[in-house]
């Protein structure tokens, strides 16, 4: 079985290089290593490992350059929406963290990615106007209830979308109406109802009038309406609003480049990122850590994986070879909240002795499921959140995809019937 990881052996017979090039690669933050208990030899990210290859690869032609690009690679998209940095995503030039800091409401955050400009607001709340809930979807809901839609909440939030938007007309209806923003906005406040599915009524929880998104969370999950649930759900929907092109977001875009609806768009998104390495990641990182544990179980489990070749769910991003800056604001929130929690404690002190021993640093997802924990939120509310904030890039992303005009269509080598089928 092929692990996560790779010896440095391996790793040099696979590259082809000297030791002082895969050293060179890792000082870079090309490829990931991790340290092994009682051992001086590291490990090294067979994924960064074959990225480098294909790297290597793609000076020959244009065919492994592509490749190349499909896998964390070079950037594929011109866009104008988020750029990746050290500090982590920037919004339309603002960074997200700061936008945190700043008290700005998340559905001003949301318009500043669908229009490029940040609406200006004497208080930090916004508020959409809230529609009636359809006949249709009430019916819808009702079926969901009892599906048992909260382990399975990202395929229900697509089913929800497709019934709003099917609910609007024929598909060349739809497009004609150039309502995309007025939908949108519709979407993303039944998403918020839907919550209540993980709340402890397990049904839709509709916003009221006048109730922002945030509130309209905390009522689904039945929090109590307080500034501090309030501000900790406000970073996490910001903070997950937008990540330039991770599989939900180029799948949007390739069917905005096909003429889809939005709700088509939305759909295939969060289908696409319903997958064991994305919107379930949470659950992942949920089973490591387990309920409860103490921090030297932790710090035991993880080596163990290690051991094994396979990666600890929850750390060391790709693109953040420092580490993950949304985690550290997140993080941060969790920490305040503890209020002394024992196993909160445990968590933060095995995040501190991982980074020393291994050399680990968490990632949102991992962050995601600590805050949910300090908020007393059900398993699978981080999920949840992470959906309806990356809702707001997506429909940004449809927007752009669509004023480029181009259909996503590309080529595949083919290269005959695998062995041994």
């Amino acid at each position: 079985m092929l692990t996560d990881y790779a010896t440095a052996a391996e790793a040099l017979a696979l590259l082809k290089v000297r030791p002082q090039t895969l050293y060179a690669y890792v000082s870079r933050g090309w490829i990931r290593s991790v340290a092994q208990k009682g051992l001086k030899e590291k490990l090294y990210s067979r994924e960064d490992l074959a990225r480098v290859g294909r790297r290597q690869l793609a000076r020959s032609g244009h065919g492994p350059v592509a490749a190349s690009a499909m896998n964390w690679g070079e950037p594929i998209f011109a866009t104008s929406i988020t750029e990746i940095t050290e500090q982590g995503p920037r919004y339309r030039g603002q960074l997200a963290s700061d936008l945190v800091r700043s008290g700005v409401a998340f559905e001003r955050v949301a318009e500043l990615l669908w229009t490029g400009t940040l609406p200006a607001a004497a208080t930090s709340t916004a508020v959409w106007p809230v529609p009636r809930p359809a006949r249709a979807l009430a019916g819808l809901t009702q079926t969901l209830a009892a599906l048992d839609a909260g382990d399975n909440l990202l395929e229900a939030f697509a089913m929800v979308v497709l019934m709003l938007g099917m609910r609007r007309g024929p598909v060349a209806q739809r497009l004609q109406q150039g309502n995309t923003l007025a939908a949108a906005r519709e979407i993303m406040q039944t998403l918020a109802g839907c919550c209540g599915f993980v709340g402890p009524a397990q049904a839709f929880q509709p916003l009221r009038k006048g109730q922002g998104l945030v509130d309209g969370l905390m009522q689904s999950l039945a929090m109590a309406p307080t500034d501090g649930n309030r501000e900790a759900l406000r970073a996490v929907l910001i903070l997950m609003a937008d990540h330039e092109l991770p599989p939900g977001t180029l799948s949007a875009r390739v069917v905005a480049s096909t003429g889809g609806t939005l709700h088509s768009c939305l759909a295939s998104a969060l289908c696409a990122t319903s997958g064991v390495d994305v919107g379930r990641m949470y659950g992942r990182v949920e089973d490591f850590l387990g309920r409860p544990q103490g921090r030297s179980v932790l710090v035991r489990r993880a080596h163990k994986l290690h051991a094994a070749g396979q990666r600890v769910p929850g750390f060391d991003h790709p693109l953040y070879p420092k580490g993950d800056p949304r985690a550290t604001v997140l993080l941060d929130i969790a920490r305040a909240r503890s209020d002394g929690s024992r196993e909160l404690r445990a968590i933060f002190g095995f995040l501190g002795d991982i980074r020393v021993s291994a050399g680990l640093l968490p990632r949102q997802e991992l962050a995601v499921v600590v805050l949910c924990r300090a908020l007393g939120l059900p398993r699978q509310a981080a999920a949840a959140l992470f959906a309806l904030g990356r809702t707001a890039g997506w429909v940004a992303h449809v927007q752009e995809q669509r004023a480029g005009g181009t259909l996503l269509r590309p080529r595949a080598q083919f290269v005959g019937r695998p062995a041994g089928h």
